[in-house]
C-alpha cells in the first residue's frame, strides 16, 4: 500500500467521526467503534509495512 492509501482510509475513519446522533448512548458507542477501528487498522498496517507511522495515522483519523 502507498501513503496514499493510508491517507484515504484515515479520511474514511476521519468522516465517519462527524455522524451526529441525538441519542448520547448511541454517539458514545459509535465513537468507541470508530476509535477500536483506527487502532486495530493502525496495528495491522503496522505489522505489514515497518515504515508505517501509526501516532500519524491515528492523528490523520481525527483521534490524536
Amino acid at each position: 500500500m502507498t501513503k496514499k492509501d493510508y491517507e484515504l482510509i484515515a479520511q474514511s475513519i476521519w468522516r465517519s467521526g462527524c455522524i451526529e446522533d441525538k441519542n448520547k448512548v448511541r454517539q458514545l458507542a459509535r465513537e468507541k467503534i470508530r476509535r477500536l477501528i483506527a487502532y486495530d487498522l493502525a496495528s495491522s498496517l503496522a505489522n505489514e509495512n515497518p515504515r508505517f507511522n501509526k501516532n500519524e495515522f491515528i492523528e490523520a483519523c481525527g483521534l490524536g
